[in-house]
């Protein structure tokens, strides 16, 4: 492996792959158990992808992860890591995915990623915080040769072919806070960080405490999600961090999701009241075919990785 120069804000050339310049660490309170969980990123060659290993049981091996190891999509993405899961990994996989990080290793020192703020903010601080550095390895970009659609329970995810990686993201909710709204972004690093990165996860008051009466979501509160009232109001008294928080936020879960094929992307992402569940059978769905994409190694444009 080489690292070469590398500053936060160094211009890449998106036909390689890139890994961090050197580990970082972080913990926080699980949303579902709501216990601590000590979490390692470390660098990894060329053509690693992104790993997990479980470090608080003995002999688990790390994980290359595809849509095709998830075990669960309640409330979460869920993956298998030999025989023990896993849990809310989104977050940490779309920061990697929306910064453009190739290659790491994670090691977790429990059952699930920690929720820290609900959004993916704090892990992009910390990939800024240590740089990211260019392999010298080529990049394979999946590029959707054709539609690929998923439609389940009003819920649609559709995939078509484009010149770059954009995603539209629609939501409707009977709420005054919410509503219908829409967005579409042609993703790159400085989209993700100023569009995507902060926007936190959300829920309503009443769902929030049926899962503690259900024993779920012990780790849930306010200093992690946008909880809103039955009404027309929301309970943070700080509000939202920008107007789009709500729809932008499932982007960075749908970006997580689908990044699991384990390629740089290519396409037009649409997606309508789309979650977890079905963000993952459209992955799935587009990897069963090789009629439903080509992989081509391609020079996107120098700009891709910019890091600033």
């Amino acid at each position: 492996m080489k690292h070469g120069d590398w500053h936060r804000s160094c211009m890449f050339n998106s036909m390689f792959q890139t890994t961090i310049h050197k580990e970082f660490s972080f913990s926080g309170v699980g949303l579902h158990s709501g216990k601590e969980m000590p979490v390692t990123v470390m660098p990894a060659p060329a053509d690693t992808g992104i790993q997990f290993a479980r470090t608080d049981v003995q002999n688990c091996p790390f994980v290359r992860i595809t849509p095709f190891n998830v075990t669960s999509t309640q409330l979460a993405t869920t993956i298998s890591c030999g025989d023990f899961p896993i849990s809310t990994i989104e977050h940490l996989v779309s920061a990697l995915y929306g910064l453009g990080v190739d290659n790491v290793y994670i090691k977790v020192e429990g059952p699930e990623i920690p929720i820290l703020d609900g959004s993916a903010a704090p892990i992009v601080d910390l990939i800024d915080s240590v740089g990211i550095v260019q392999l010298e390895v080529k990049r394979k970009y999946l590029c959707i040769s054709r539609d690929v659609l998923v439609e389940k329970d009003e819920k649609v995810v559709l995939g078509s072919p484009s010149s770059g990686l954009t995603i539209t993201f629609e939501i409707e909710y009977p709420h005054a806070a919410i509503q219908h709204q829409i967005l579409t972004l042609d993703l790159s690093p400085t989209v993700y960080r100023n569009t995507v990165a902060n926007s936190r996860t959300f829920g309503f008051r009443s769902e929030v405490e049926a899962l503690w009466k259900m024993g779920l979501a012990k780790g849930g509160s306010m200093e992690n999600a946008i909880v809103l009232d039955d009404k027309d109001g929301i309970l943070n008294p700080e509000g939202l961090r920008h107007k789009d928080e709500f729809v932008s936020h499932k982007i960075l879960d749908l970006l997580g999701d689908v990044s699991l094929v384990g390629y740089r992307m290519k396409g037009h992402i649409l997606a309508k009241k789309s979650g977890h569940q079905v963000n993952n059978i459209f992955a799935r769905k587009l990897l069963e075919s090789l009629n439903n994409y080509t992989l081509e190694e391609i020079d996107m444009g120098r700009g891709y990785g910019y890091l600033k």
